[in-house]
């Protein structure tokens, strides 16, 4: 995982402990759903700091709305330069 739970909590503007273990949950979710996003595994390491964005993005929205988002569009426009290209 390339975002930390300190991270996201600073991104979501949390300052006390009581969720750690849930937004760890987010930022598994949003990773994951991020790196399918993008759709191969041939990327660099470490990935571009547009990609630590979108999982931020990402577990913004699913902090918010909780019943389960995908990756937001904003993310996906971030995302879309990872992806790669096909042809044919």
């Amino acid at each position: 995982m390339t975002v930390t739970v300190a991270e996201a909590k600073a991104h979501l503007g949390i300052l006390d402990d009581h969720q750690d273990v849930f937004i760890s949950d987010l930022l598994t979710a949003a990773t994951d759903a991020c790196t399918r996003y993008i759709g191969t595994d041939d990327q660099p390491d470490p990935l571009p700091p547009i990609f630590d964005q979108a999982v931020k993005m990402t577990v913004a929205a699913l902090y918010e709305g909780r019943e389960g988002a995908t990756v937001p569009e904003e993310a996906q426009a971030l995302l879309n330069d990872l992806r790669p290209w096909v042809f044919g």
